[in-house]
């Protein structure tokens, strides 16, 4: 009598489906791996947002004191007082 065993199709279809789920599963894993690290970094941008955002609320509040507008005149438009006397530091200077 002759004895019967599992076709090879049947091992051979249950082998590329083997294949076929561990390749899918694995494309599955890289795709969620990349869309964590850029959550990451979505979540860093909107900390530095956030954090630029509040920053940019107080120097909005203090906008109208004369010390901001002090601070604006001699650091963005490089403006002195009368009789004020400056100094450039030639080392500094040729460094930029």
């Amino acid at each position: 009598m002759k004895r019967r065993g599992i076709p090879k199709i049947y091992i051979a279809i249950v082998i590329i489906s083997a294949v076929y789920a561990g390749h899918n599963m694995s494309t599955a894993m890289s795709k969620a791996h990349d869309k964590n690290i850029q959550l990451a970094e979505y979540n860093r941008e909107i900390k530095t947002l956030k954090s630029d955002i509040k920053n940019l609320e107080e120097e909005k509040k203090s906008s109208g004191s004369l010390e901001f507008i002090e601070k604006v005149a001699r650091e963005e438009l490089g403006m002195v007082k009368p009789r004020e006397v400056v100094y450039i530091d030639k080392e500094k200077a040729e460094k930029k």
